[in-house]
């Protein structure tokens, strides 16, 4: 899971820092946590839009899923919805310790599907199939990248935040999203609509809701120390 680090810096150390007039992100104080789960209401169960190919079909094949509402059969779970905190104040952000982030073209899709990433994380693109694909950012990551081979890789580092768009020229069904924030305090929810956040600083905080198809949600939230706060919210089905 995604999430903050609290450092191992000692009171008397970071008072010490203080008075000095020195300045670390270091938290020196107990964290909570957030989890939860992303449900749909209603009876009906949707399934993803899928498309028919006629580009490379020896290699991607004839028909595509667009992966833009994957709802769980077992407890109407919604995955790929971005959860993260809106309104984290700097000086409770951690320092970063930047991350590797891998967006791979394979079986002609982008995996994953929905992602997070944070400032300063590298993000690579690789192709694992036989066949040209090209990963082109919109967005907060403008970038135009072509992977010509199998096995090509091409990084680039997230600067600014915001969400990514991401699509394959050459197969017009390939999408996929990244959310950039400037802390790690997010998540992306699982086959079971289920999230989680870990090392929060303890606080009030708006937690914002993301999908593609469904749209967006806010929910204020109060983090307390040592302890895991539970938000669980429901999408209205998408009409037919």
């Amino acid at each position: 899971m995604k999430g903050g680090a609290t450092g191992g810096l000692s009171a008397l150390m970071l008072a010490g820092a203080l008075a000095a007039g020195g300045h670390t992100n270091v938290l020196a104080q107990a964290t909570g946590n957030l989890e939860g789960a992303v449900t749909l209401g209603g009876d009906l169960l949707p399934s993803p839009t899928t498309v028919a190919n006629t580009t490379d079909p020896e290699v991607c094949g004839q028909i595509h899923t667009l992966h833009d509402v994957v709802v769980s059969r077992a407890n109407r779970g919604v995955r790929n919805t971005v959860v993260a905190l809106l309104d984290v104040p700097a000086e409770r952000i951690p320092d970063p310790s930047p991350e590797r982030l891998v967006i791979d073209n394979r079986d002609c899709e982008f995996f994953p599907h929905a992602s997070v990433a944070s400032i300063g994380d590298t993000v690579v693109a690789e192709n694992s199939d036989p066949t040209l694909h090209n990963t082109h950012y919109y967005g907060s990551m403008r970038s135009n990248i072509a992977l010509t081979a199998q096995g090509m890789t091409a990084s680039r580092v997230a600067r600014l935040t915001g969400l990514v768009t991401v699509l394959c020229d050459v197969h017009g069904w390939m999408k996929a999203y990244i959310r950039i924030d400037p802390h790690r305090f997010h998540d992306v929810t699982d086959e079971r609509g289920r999230f989680r956040i870990d090392d929060i600083p303890p606080g009030r905080y708006t937690l914002e809701f993301w999908h593609e198809t469904l749209g967006t949600r806010e929910v204020v939230v109060q983090v307390e120390a040592g302890s895991v706060t539970t938000v669980n919210v429901e999408y209205d089905a998408p009409r037919p």
